[in-house]
């Protein structure tokens, strides 16, 4: 729907719109990246905990191996019997073997494997611990946790294991990336979508502001010109009777004043009617009483009706009726909508050339009529809004004829209840104009 430049929402409503709309982008965007943070966070969390269990798992180590060199000294010292010593030592999980310095033929004694990942001096020989014991103390975390002894480690510092040992295994963090790649997509894509449902909320609000401020601009027009329309006749009727009441006129200019009172009536009568149409047609309980008629005698007689409209506009109606067009109609409710749209096909055509042609034809489902004229024409722009109620096209070539705005409305609904349909066609500006009327035939 288009407005006039200027014609914008009260400055107030469109501030407070703007203000929540942004409010509500900003809540958005704050959500969207606290819960990529957040999901950041989490995934660091994740690894700094297998850290922490990975630091733990050292210090066990290290103080078992600890343990068990101290164990193993003082049993050396005050233990008699060497083979139950060495067979006790090597039931043990974290040790795998022992080599003596030598025995009593001055040759090294070996016991068990010897790996010298992790080992031991001490008195009397060398302790072999089992590499893979460290991995074992983690068998929980088995294929998160990559474990790495590369070299010989002799326990400086009584640490044989050190966390740089562990490593999260590439398939563990891959996953870990796939996780935060798939929340951080998740979450934007859910942002995006509540970003676009904002966005076209706030426009269909905005579209309705635009509407609301249009409607009130189009019923301020329609009041000035009722009370425009309502003034003209009233006019001219307190001046008949100011005349009459002079009493200095002659019989002839008597009767003369008398039709042109009653025109001025009829003229009021119509446009009270034309009000009260657009108040009922627009409730939903509006029924019309349709009754199968011939369309071609009606339309016949609808034109018989309107000569006193067409000779007062100094107009001209030509015609191309089909007979035997067998439609169900309300007699009066389309008489009244094929009389706006004649009178506007006379009021908007050029004064010297006023040329109405009215047709009807028929094919297999519908009937058509056709009202055709070389008035002044609608732009493209303008055939989509004509048919709104207070609706008036405002250009030099429209802005000098009377009306209400209610007459195309009124014709629409009217036909629209009849389950017809009506359309415009023009080329624009000064090209002239063509509504048809499209309603359904009864066999």
């Amino acid at each position: 729907m288009k407005f006039k430049k200027g014609l914008k929402p009260t400055r107030f409503a469109l501030v407070i719109f703007l203000i929540l709309v942004v409010f509500c982008l900003a809540q958005l965007s704050w959500w969207i990246i606290y819960q990529i943070d957040l999901s950041k966070q989490l995934s660091r969390h994740k690894a700094e905990l297998l850290n922490q269990r990975i630091e733990i798992t050292v210090l066990a180590v290290n103080r078992c191996f600890q343990q068990k060199l101290g164990m193993l000294s003082y049993a050396m010292n005050v233990t008699e019997n060497t083979g139950d010593f060495f067979d006790g030592l090597l039931s043990d999980s974290a040790i795998i073997g022992f080599a003596t310095n030598e025995d009593g033929d001055g040759k090294p004694v070996v016991l068990g494997r010897i790996d010298s990942t992790f080992y031991a001096d001490i008195a009397g020989g060398t302790v072999y611990f089992d590499p893979h014991y460290p991995e074992k103390s983690l068998a929980s975390l088995e294929g998160t946790v990559v474990f790495d002894p590369t070299g010989h480690h002799g326990g400086e510092g009584m640490n044989w294991i050190s966390p740089e040992m562990f490593s999260i295994s590439p398939a563990v963090r891959e996953e870990m990336e796939r996780e935060i790649a798939g929340r951080i997509k998740m979450f934007a894509s859910e942002g995006s979508f509540f970003v676009i449902i904002i966005l076209f909320g706030a426009f269909l609000i905005y579209r309705t502001l635009q509407r609301s401020e249009g409607l009130k601009f189009r019923q301020q027009n329609f009041i000035h010109a009722v009370t425009h329309e309502f003034r003209t006749p009233l006019t001219s009727l307190r001046l008949y009777i100011q005349t009459l009441q002079a009493g200095k006129i002659d019989e002839n200019k008597k009767q003369e004043l008398y039709a042109k009172m009653l025109d001025d009536c009829y003229r009021l009568d119509g446009m009270v009617d034309n009000v009260l149409d657009a108040g009922h047609s627009s409730r939903n309980d509006y029924k019309l009483n349709l009754t199968p008629t011939d369309l071609a005698v009606d339309l016949n007689e609808y034109l018989s009706n309107f000569e006193p409209l067409i000779r007062g506009l100094g107009g001209r109606i030509e015609t191309r009726i089909e007979p035997n067009v067998n439609v169900r109609t309300d007699y009066q409710a389309l008489e009244r909508a094929i009389r706006m749209i004649v009178e506007n096909a006379l009021k908007y055509s050029d004064p010297n050339d006023r040329v109405v042609t009215v047709s009807l034809s028929k094919d297999s489902w519908s009937a058509r009529i056709s009202i055709a004229d070389n008035g002044v024409g609608i732009p493209k722009e303008e055939q989509g809004n004509i048919f709104d109620r207070f609706y008036r096209i405002d250009n030099e070539s429209t802005r000098t004829v009377k009306g209400t705005g209610l007459g195309l409305y009124l014709a629409r609904q009217t036909v629209e209840n009849h389950g017809g349909r009506i359309k415009v066609e023009s080329e624009g500006i000064g090209r002239g104009s063509v509504f048809t009327i499209t309603l359904p035939l009864v066999s």
